[in-house]
């Protein structure tokens, strides 16, 4: 038998929502099989099985909010819990005890969990769940059973709370369980004063659970990582002249330049491509460039994995294909997480100057502003030219000023060479 836990879907992940079982207990499922739809703070999932088996238990029901790595379902092998298992089972006398508040039982031994495989078969029909206690009868899954047996417990006094009132192993679980009070989850500062308003003053909505999460991490972000900020303006002028060369050429916009721009300083600058995680360095092999994406869902980073390695062509398509796979929520885990560096781009909407948040893993968020006519110095000649502002917001636990600053002025020296940036 084996757990399934919620998986860490994305580094900013801490807990996870079930949308949507796609099994019930006592269902068989081959490895591979979707058994389930998980929301991140990123994005919605599709969770496979890794192995054959029966589902055995259920641990949390649809809409339930659960921490990573916490068990949410067990799957059998077909030797331990036997698939064509009666679901319902004859209640016992009336004579028969009743546990008062029974010990747990041993928790089975658990098969260390497969790594994941893409296997081409179907999954297997899946039972249909037994109807509720009639005539005598209980409603109860295989290992629900099984459970109730080993503690002495009598099932007629439970209130199943599976399908069609189905007793699951969460329902046996829960007895003898002394009820501890509910802790808040941690945070930094506690919520402000909660808002008193009438239904003719506003409408009150819950918050989706992405939105919640992505708030909470913003917070976390801005209250435990000591920020410090650097802002350099760049004359782009000549990076614009081209503008219109590479969109033909290559289909490229000003971001791409930016983050070919970004990948190569951070090449040069290997200390502004590190991250910093509970008292050791992170020195990241390669440049793991995430770019801030808006979505009908809300923010969302895509990561372009080891974009040191692309031409400014290659890193052209891998960003593109991954921020329309953004925008269609179909980012996979691993494009979503372990960005060493971030880049969040404004100025299409004409914003002048903005210090962005941090987004862990990365050390360094830079936030790119409009490209704004001013007036600049080329030799003894002035000039009007177009002045991009960038403003790098840094963690001060890993990175310092001349590090950062080092990097801001690389950066800047290849936006305004654009020559040596493409070759």
């Amino acid at each position: 038998m084996y757990e399934v836990t919620m998986p860490k879907l994305s580094d900013s992940m801490e807990e996870g929502k079930i949308i949507e079982w796609k099994v019930a207990e006592g269902d068989a499922v081959h490895e591979g099989d979707v058994i389930a739809e998980v929301e991140s703070d990123k994005a919605v999932m599709e969770l496979e099985c890794f192995q054959d088996g029966v589902v055995a238990a259920i641990k949390h029901g649809n809409d339930s909010e659960v921490a990573v790595g916490e068990v949410i379902a067990l799957i059998a092998d077909d030797g331990e819990v036997g698939a064509d298992e009666q679901a319902e089972v004859s209640a016992p006398p009336e004579s028969a005890h009743v546990a008062e508040a029974p010990a747990p039982a041993e928790e089975p031994k658990l098969k260390p969990e497969k790594k994941p495989a893409r296997p081409k078969r179907k999954a297997a029909a899946k039972t249909k769940p037994a109807a509720p206690a009639t005539g005598g009868r209980v409603a109860i899954s295989p290992y629900a059973k099984k459970l109730a047996d080993d503690r002495g417990i009598d099932i007629r006094a439970i209130t199943g709370t599976g399908p069609d009132g189905r007793i699951v192993a969460n329902d046996i679980d829960t007895l003898g369980k002394r009820p501890t009070p509910a802790s808040p989850k941690p945070r930094p500062d506690d919520e402000l004063p909660a808002l008193d308003v009438t239904d003719d003053e506003a409408e009150v909505l819950d918050m989706p659970f992405r939105l919640k999460t992505q708030a909470l991490r913003v917070t976390h972000s801005k209250h435990l990582i000591p920020h410090f900020y650097l802002t350099r303006g760049a004359d782009v002028t000549a990076l614009f002249e081209r503008r219109e060369e590479l969109k033909a050429k290559f289909a490229a916009t000003v971001t791409h330049l930016i983050a070919f721009a970004c990948v190569r300083a951070l090449v040069d600058v290997p200390d502004a491509n590190r991250s910093y995680d509970r008292g050791k360095i992170i020195k990241w092999k390669g440049v793991n460039l995430g770019i801030a994406v808006a979505t009908d869902e809300g923010l969302t980073v895509a990561v372009v994995r080891n974009a040191q390695e692309l031409s400014f062509e290659q890193l052209v398509e891998r960003s593109r294909e991954l921020v329309e796979r953004a925008r269609a929520n179909k980012l996979s885990a691993s494009e979503r997480s372990h960005a060493s560096f971030t880049l969040t781009n404004l100025g299409m909407f004409g914003i002048e100057h903005f210090e962005p948040i941090i987004n862990p893993p990365s050390s360094v968020t830079l936030g790119v502003a409009s490209a704004l006519p001013e007036t600049v110095i080329r030799g003894n000649a002035i000039h009007v030219g177009k002045v991009m502002k960038f403003s790098a917001s840094c963690d001060h636990r890993i990175i310092d000023g001349i590090t950062g600053a080092t990097f801001m002025a690389r950066l800047v020296e290849l936006l305004e060479n654009p020559d040596e940036l493409l070759g």
